[in-house]
């Protein structure tokens, strides 16, 4: 299951890992998720640093496939973290790490994994995240085959309802960016065939309840998500499953053409997410049935 240690957090916290998710909280271009006793921190959808507890011993690492090894001046920073010395070798160099990987971001482009960044920023911790109807719990969440952009917790932004914290809405949420995506063999329906394989066994489902409970509580009290309350329950109802088109061409027809083929959702609400006038805030106003979207956007 994912989550961390007490001891992980407590670092985390006033410890010696302190200054890391210091540094995360002061630099909006940096996003921590939780995982099973490690946390990734992503720039632009790219992992540029990890950090894995391992007993009472903590390993870090950067993803080096981002270097030309060739041209970097990036240094190695320490592979083992014990003291406030080793995590600041690794501050320094988050500067030079940054720009290898815009580079390499250039000739490698993961745009929706940039996408889906940014909606954790608007949602979680930016200045809309009080007034949005969902909290990203999870990016990037894998489980054996199974793989979903992000999950989400709908709690809408009313004051009465987010005194609530009791019986939420769980939502799954599919980023695809441009029409061509919506195609591909991972395109729209080969998710959604995905999501009625994971949902078909009601076990995944309270599982993935359970660690998001977890996840969204822990990221609550590391700071990184601007909510007063943590999540006591999820709903016994349905999760969605809400497709967010990046820049989807209205002259193109692959959307049409896709959604005319979808299959059956089954087990989840099929619903679609449009923009609040070209931002990242999920407002639940702008996430539309199937129906809906089909008679504003596609007839």
């Amino acid at each position: 299951m994912r989550g961390l240690s007490r001891g992980f957090i407590d670092e985390l916290k006033s410890g010696f890992l302190q200054p890391v998710l210091e540094l995360v909280k002061r630099d909006f271009t940096l996003c921590l998720e939780i995982r099973k006793n490690y946390i990734n921190i992503y720039y632009r959808g790219g992992n540029i640093l990890k950090i894995a507890e391992k007993g009472h011993v903590f390993d870090a690492s950067f993803d080096r496939k981002y270097l030309d090894e060739k041209q970097t001046r990036v240094r190695k920073g320490p592979t083992k973290l014990g003291t406030t010395n080793d995590v600041m070798a690794w501050i320094d160099e988050v500067p030079f790490l940054k720009h290898e990987m815009d580079l390499w971001f250039r000739k490698h482009p993961k745009d929706e994994r940039e996408f889906q960044q940014l909606m954790v920023r608007e949602n979680n911790f930016g200045n809309s995240a009080k007034s949005t109807d969902y909290f990203i719990c999870d990016i990037e969440y894998a489980e054996g085959k199974k793989r979903f952009d992000l999950i989400a917790v709908h709690w809408p932004s009313t004051s009465v309802d987010r005194k609530n914290n009791t019986g939420l809405g769980l939502a799954f949420i599919e980023m695809k960016y441009l029409d061509k995506a919506m195609a591909w063999k991972t395109g729209l329906l080969e998710h959604i065939q995905g999501i009625n394989e994971f949902l078909g066994d009601r076990a995944n489902l309270i599982n993935i309840k359970d660690e998001m409970k977890q996840v969204f509580n822990q990221k609550r009290e590391l700071g990184l998500i601007n909510n007063e309350m943590p999540i006591e329950s999820f709903s016994e109802d349905e999760p969605e499953y809400i497709l967010a088109l990046a820049n989807h061409d209205p002259e193109s027809s692959i959307l049409k053409r896709e959604l005319a083929e979808r299959p059956a959702c089954p087990h989840a609400e099929l619903r679609f997410v449009v923009s609040s006038f070209m931002g990242y805030g999920l407002y639940q106003e702008h996430i539309y049935t199937f129906d809906d979207f089909k008679r504003r956007f596609l007839d």
